[in-house]
């Protein structure tokens, strides 16, 4: 615990929370930084009587780094943890952490949920977190408190770094998740930050220095991992949520596929979007209208201002089919599949899902899909919702979201199908969508099968689409078949989402607490 000029009540409420522990193999690190108080020392040496409670007085006030690694130096247990001066932990905190590394005994990176403490002392704005997710840890430091860090670990790092004072814990876990990724998540609120004068609980504006040195620490990782781009303050979002703007890799060719739905009128505005934002050397559209005779699609074609292709192999009658058919008419390096029904929004969209889809980790990537009302229809994918899936932030205003998510490039388990991007040759290695799915679960079954082998799912907030359909109820029908086949195969991805916490709710698609 690095110590500064604190409130003495609350550092004693802090203290306490420790001691209080029911897991008794603790011990407790306290370094002064330099507040030459006698009250501060006087209550020190009380607490010198619980011998797991060690002391450091610093003559000098050296900032934050400097105190958690003399407090290191003190330690000697196999795990560090920094806890503020004017916070607590759960009672079974350390328990709950101890039993994670009893049965994970690898692990050597543990966090949980959180929550705050107002000026009455009352527990509010409980942050359920996401399992490890590590684009939204490049948006936004979500994994924030109470981190356990094995400390073979910590050492190897040489602890923090005094230049990021103020996000020093953001920039020792960027370094710390490059060594590791043994990383686990306890669902449970174990640790209450307390909402005081001067704190960032109270809102970001107290510590403006903190966004400007974790933006270095961000822009210093993306150097280290020798990842080209930089790193900038996301635009209309929360302090501390940043936006990793990576450097697109040519030549490629995206191929797009639409599928048609006989109204020559409807793919206007789509088409239109495309000519219009997308270099005609870095695309090529593929088509399919199974309702449509031949001679009607030649005459569709002349009545589009640029070229594309008409397939006009046979396909069973259903969408997953009709997409693995139009797939194999393909040539472009990315295959991103769209229906008449869509219209691209912004110039930004196909560098946003390009500058996601062509990292070798990412197996597809998907945006923002609005409706013509205004109002979100997704952000990504999440499991579990009425008894199978549901899209994310469905039916709600373009805000920042739950903890600002909707403004972060983060992972989900999937994207949805119409606006998803992915790598022709990860396509075709995978065997394409799964004909046996009628018309819904195929591009939520796609994003599972790449999840299996260890390929991240992306949304990014950056590409964005209007959905010209009216708003779906919550939850919609979807077919006995299409349902039946999902849970027989992925009943226990619906049962335990990691990208959805199990403490929200499963009647809600924008992140209520349950």
């Amino acid at each position: 615990m690095p110590i500064y000029k604190p409130d003495l009540g609350l550092l004693k409420k802090a203290v306490s929370s420790v001691q209080r522990q029911c897991y008794p193999n603790w011990e407790l690190c306290l370094v002064d930084d330099g507040s030459n108080d006698e009250h501060l020392i006087r209550m020190f040496h009380k607490l010198e009587g619980d011998a797991r409670i060690k002391v450091l007085l610093s003559k000098m006030n050296e900032g934050i780094s400097a105190a958690i690694n003399k407090a290191a130096t003190l330690a000697n247990g196999s795990y560090f943890g920094v806890l503020d001066q004017d916070d607590e932990l759960h009672s079974s905190a350390l328990l709950e952490y101890a039993q994670v590394i009893t049965r994970n005994p690898e692990v050597d990176i543990i966090y949980c949920d959180e929550d705050k403490i107002d000026e009455r002392g009352r527990f509010c704005s409980p942050w359920y977190k996401s399992d490890w997710n590590p684009d939204m840890a490049l948006s936004f430091n979500y994994v924030m408190h109470f981190v356990l860090y094995r400390s073979s670990l910590f050492r190897a790092l040489e602890g923090t770094r005094t230049r990021f004072d103020g996000s020093q814990d953001y920039d020792l876990l960027l370094r710390a998740v490059e060594r590791t990724g043994y990383i686990h998540h306890i669902p449970k609120i174990l640790y209450h930050w307390r909402i005081s004068a001067g704190s960032i609980a109270g809102g970001p504006e107290a510590k403006p220095h903190v966004f400007v040195k974790g933006l270095a620490a961000l822009n210093d990782a993306l150097h280290r991992r020798e990842i080209q781009g930089s790193a900038e303050h996301a635009p209309d979002a929360w302090k501390g949520v940043y936006r990793v703007r990576r450097k697109i890799k040519r030549p490629h060719t995206t191929s797009i596929l639409v599928l048609l739905t006989g109204n020559p009128a409807r793919p206007l505005p789509l088409f239109r979007s495309i000519a219009a934002l997308i270099p005609s050397a870095e695309r090529e559209i593929i088509c399919m209208d199974p309702s449509t005779p031949e001679a009607d699609k030649t005459s569709m074609v002349h009545n589009i201002l640029f070229t594309y292709v008409v397939s006009s192999e046979k396909a069973p009658n259903n969408v997953s089919a009709y997409y693995n058919a139009m797939a194999r008419k393909a040539r472009g390096d990315f295959l991103l599949f769209l229906d008449d029904t869509m219209e691209f929004l912004s110039s930004e969209t196909h560098f946003a899902l390009l500058e996601q889809g062509q990292r070798p980790e990412v197996g597809a990537v998907g945006g923002k899909v609005f409706y013509p009302n205004g109002f979100l229809e997704q952000t990504g994918i999440i499991l579990g919702p009425f008894g199978l899936f549901a899209y994310a932030n469905r039916a709600t205003p373009d805000d920042v979201g739950y903890v600002g998510i909707k403004r972060m490039i983060t992972n989900y388990s999937a994207v949805m199908g119409l606006g998803m991007m992915t790598r022709r040759s990860l396509f075709f290695e995978l065997g394409g969508f799964d004909e046996q799915y009628d018309s819904y679960c195929w591009d939520v079954d796609y994003c599972l099968r790449l999840r299996e082998r260890r390929f991240l799912i992306t949304s990014t907030p950056y590409a964005t689409f209007r959905h010209h359909i009216a708003a779906r109820p919550a939850h919609f029908a979807i077919s006995s078949q299409d349902t039946s086949l999902f849970k027989k195969r992925w009943q226990h991805v619906i049962d335990n989402d990691p990208y959805f916490n199990k403490n929200l709710s499963r009647l809600h698609e924008d992140f209520w607490p349950g």
